[in-house]
């Protein structure tokens, strides 16, 4: 495995904790805003801020819009065939694992 493989696997790691960050952030913001709601307070500007934060990550994280530093499936699907292939042992596996499916 050369530096550039190193990289991308590690771009990968770090844009899957970015995705389970934001997502854990848009739950709690939906639950503290439904815990307002049922205290009855009335917050109004909090809906369109979680609406447009919502939406912006959404255009940011798109495969289509903007995928700034973001690691494709593709990309990794290559890394892992490549070193497949340097190894005869994983390489069998492999071929098996296909043929069974």
């Amino acid at each position: 495995m050369n530096e550039s493989d190193y990289q991308l696997i590690l771009r990968a790691k770090r844009q899957v904790e970015r995705e389970r960050a934001m997502r854990s952030f848009f739950l709690v913001g939906i639950v503290f805003v439904a815990v307002l709601r049922l205290l009855g307070f009335e917050v109004n500007f909090l809906y369109p801020l979680l609406f447009v934060i919502l939406f912006v990550s959404l255009v940011l994280n798109s495969d289509f819009i903007a995928n700034f530093g973001l690691v494709s499936k593709r990309d990794l699907i290559n890394l892992i065939e490549r070193h497949i292939h340097n190894d005869p042992e994983v390489l069998t596996r492999y071929s098996e694992l296909k043929s069974k499916t």
